[in-house]
């Protein structure tokens, strides 16, 4: 076995050329619940500007957070627990196709896990060898009456909740990005195991173990009441050997290699006894150094002794996540949130959006601003207010260039029944970069069915972009892709390509027409050469908005 590479030093000062952690200019809360407390902790700028401890959830101690959060009420929540009541069992499934894998999970997790559980699970893999077998981690946590007090405060408040994360599954990012931080190269160090152990104030002891990256066992022990150092770091110790020997029924092997992170205050680093554990490489870190490491700013100080402030700061600013898991309430308050936001866009873009539609689409069912003077009497109002708002906007990482389109429609339709937004939200999962949406033409026609039931029907024209796409063949290859998907998903209707400019027009396998009498795009006039055409027409579908994506 390789020589052991012990580190007890601090992280070292950025050097010119260093690649740090950057995020976006955003504000965040990060409510960090366990056993012992919760620690609600703000981000800004990507530095913590407050942290704020409380014992239990009772009123006073929720008033007191509730007045933190009121501060700043855009700012979203997450809710991050580290506490006793979880459970993972590792199981496996036959290798039915990708499409069905999600819904026999769901049956497991049903199964095997109470009703009132919030779960959800973490696709593994497959196994290369044999039947290629589904791996997957199933993942439980009890709704005590505890935990309910705090999932029922953060479903209450105006900051948008958005979701719930478990340390144990999310330390997967967080020893990616020590590992990085370290210097560690992307192959690691060739340890097929590593421990990632933190010291936690409202919670205790949390163990995770990760078999080449991934979570495969995680345990927490809880204060022992004791506060002697010699005597908490000896308990460090004989927690972490014990997970050894469980872990060796897991096939743990020390000869395949061990790398351990431990992160402990510094009146605990000195007294871990390093020689008791067979690792390949072993990284004793305080909660400071984490956080240099890390590149969090304001997250703790030199003396600070838990690790629950650098771990809620690093999994709320991470863009990706593990495993999210929600409730039945907190995914209707995520869509009301998705409708409010589409309104705010097309509030956003009503003074341009009413010119486009004034000249171009004066015959529209809506008649939305048909009076030219009116325009120009309030177009400087709605710039400012547009401009304002788009600032707003902004700030919550809504690309609103990219929405355009999707703004026009709402906004000339946000008076009606129907709504375009359904039928927009199903076209975008299909039509996907690198394909790009430039512009969206929407119409109604009103007939009569039988019974002199109304039968509206719709006529949607997209010009897009195919940017990269040179050739014919790589045209004719992504294309057919599209529209065999989107034939798929508006059965009934009909989809064709109206319009392929001449560098692609040997293109007789799609369906393509060229009928005059197609309605055209606002720009289309001033269409690039390079631009294609799609149409599609048929029922309007049922007004209704598109629901989140939920946990597998």
């Amino acid at each position: 076995m390789p020589a052991r590479k012990n580190q007890t030093e601090g992280p070292p000062k950025h050097k010119a050329g260093h690649k740090r952690f950057k995020f976006g200019p955003t504000s965040k809360f990060v409510l960090f619940v366990g056993d012992e407390g919760a620690i609600l902790v703000y981000i800004k700028d990507n530095t913590v500007q407050n942290r704020q401890f409380v014992s239990d959830g009772n009123a006073e101690n929720l008033k007191e957070l509730e007045e933190s959060l009121a501060q700043d009420v855009k700012a979203p929540l997450l809710l991050v627990i580290d506490n006793m009541d979880q459970s993972y069992v590792q199981q496996t499934l036959p290798p039915v196709s990708p499409l069905s894998i999600n819904k026999l999970i769901k049956r497991r997790l049903d199964r095997d896990f109470g009703a009132n559980d919030i779960k959800g699970a973490i696709m593994l893999g497959r196994e290369k060898t044999g039947r290629k077998d589904w791996n997957f981690l199933m993942v439980a946590l009890e709704k005590s009456p505890q935990l309910s007090i705090w999932i029922d405060f953060v479903s209450g408040l105006p900051n948008r909740f958005q979701g719930i994360y478990l340390v144990a599954t999310e330390a997967e990012i967080i020893v990616k990005n020590l590992e990085h931080a370290m210097g560690v190269s992307k192959e690691g160090t060739g340890s097929e195991w590593k421990f990632f152990i933190s010291h936690n104030k409202v919670g205790g002891v949390r163990q995770v173990v990760l078999r080449n990256g991934r979570l495969i066992f995680t345990r927490m022990a809880q204060p022992i009441g004791e506060s002697s150092p010699e005597v908490i770091a000896g308990n460090i110790e004989q927690e972490i050997l014990s997970t050894m020997e469980y872990i060796r029924r897991l096939s743990f092997n020390p000869q395949s290699g061990l790398d351990i992170y431990i992160v402990v205050s510094s009146a605990l680093k000195p007294l871990i006894d390093q020689t008791k554990f067979e690792a390949r490489s072993m990284h004793i870190l305080t909660p400071y150094e984490t956080a240099q490491y890390l590149d969090i700013e304001g997250a703790t100080q030199p003396t600070d002794q838990f690790g629950d402030v650098v771990l809620a700061a690093s999994i709320g600013r991470s863009k990706k996540h593990i495993l999210t898991l929600t409730t039945a309430q907190s995914r209707q308050y995520d869509q009301m949130h998705q409708i409010m936001v589409y309104q705010r866009i097309a509030a956003a873009a009503l003074g341009v959006g009413a010119i486009v539609y004034t000249g171009a689409l004066a015959h529209d069912i809506y008649h939305v601003y048909s009076k030219k003077v009116e325009l120009e009497e309030t177009e400087m109002f709605r710039q400012k207010t547009m401009e304002s708002l788009r600032a707003e906007i902004k700030k919550s990482n809504v690309d609103i260039e990219k929405s355009g389109d999707l703004i026009d429609l709402y906004q000339k339709l946000q008076k009606e029944d129907q709504t375009p937004v359904p039928f927009i939200a199903k076209v975008g999962t299909i039509i996907k970069r690198p394909i790009e949406i430039k512009t969206i033409s929407w119409t109604l026609d009103e007939t009569k069915g039988k019974g002199n039931q109304s039968a509206p029907k719709m006529t949607a024209v997209f010009t897009m972009g195919f940017p990269g796409v040179t050739t014919i063949d790589a045209f004719k290859i992504v294309s057919k892709k599209v529209l065999a998907e989107l034939k798929e998903a508006f059965k009934g209707c009909d989809v064709q390509f109206t319009k392929v400019p001449p560098k692609w027009s040997d293109s007789e396998k799609l369906d393509i027409s060229f009928d005059a009498n197609q309605p055209k795009p606002a720009d289309a006039n001033n269409a690039n050469q390079s631009d294609v055409e799609l149409t599609i027409k048929g029922e309007v579908l049922p007004p209704t908005s598109p629901q989140p994506a939920s946990t597998p």
